[in-house]
């Protein structure tokens, strides 16, 4: 088999792979919505858990400022005792006042974000309970929708495996960029020339070109870089 054939093989088995795929994810309606549902929650879920690991490092941080809050205040008391006159007494007062004002500031923070964290895991338990409940209720639907569609599902299967065995056929920088082409060009990487026109991006061909991809079988097109080949 040349290898002109094994990519016009592979072209061919992708684009029925594609159908047979968008067969099998064409829900119908309450299908699609339960679908719809997991991936928004799968990203809330996410948002949020994300959410609570910054509010748990940034506790962490407050607790520690805390910490050296509750340790100025008190060393900021023992100055006041210490005060032998009204001068040192009034200076130490007013330290007392900054430090004890810095530990309520430090106090309130930690509760702001302790409930900021409450909320967020009590909001990602309920969204964690509900999307098991809808991933329960898709996977049966999605089991019988399976069991009604078995053609799609043997054809995916056969398509899969055909598709490997023919890229095992390619060398490296064919297969390469075959591989580079279905990505870049919305899946289409090996498409005929029809009437002196590129039918991947619709661009018509100069003429040495398609004497070139007459003599030669397949070219590769100047405006999208697909492979050509000439229409049996």
């Amino acid at each position: 088999m040349s290898a002109l054939t094994v990519l016009q093989n592979l072209q061919s088995a992708y684009d029925g792979l594609k159908a047979a795929e968008r067969d099998l994810t064409a829900f119908p309606p309450e299908m699609a919505l339960l679908s719809t549902s997991i991936k928004s929650t799968d990203k809330r879920i996410e948002e949020l858990s994300k959410k609570i690991g910054q509010t748990k490092e940034q506790l962490k941080a407050l607790e520690a400022d805390h910490q050296q809050a509750i340790k100025a205040e008190a060393h900021a008391r023992k100055e006041l005792k210490a005060a032998a006159h009204k001068a040192q007494y009034t200076i130490a007062m007013r330290g007392l006042d900054e430090k004890e004002r810095h530990l309520e500031l430090a106090q309130r923070a930690i509760k702001e974000s302790e409930s900021v964290l409450r909320a967020a895991e009590e909001e990602r338990e309920k969204l964690v309970s509900a999307q098991n409940e809808n991933q329960k209720q898709f996977d049966e639907l999605h089991e019988i929708f399976l069991s009604e569609h078995d053609n799609q599902v043997v054809a995916k299967d056969r398509l899969t495996g055909q598709i490997a065995e023919l890229e095992g056929q390619l060398d490296e920088a064919s297969l390469k960029n075959f591989s580079r082409l279905m990505q870049n060009r919305a899946g289409r990487a090996v498409v005929p020339m029809e009437n002196n026109v590129c039918t991947g991006c619709n661009t018509k061909l100069r003429m040495p070109l398609i004497y070139q991809l007459k003599a030669k079988g397949s070219v590769t097109c100047e405006s999208c870089q697909r492979i050509l080949y000439l229409p049996q």
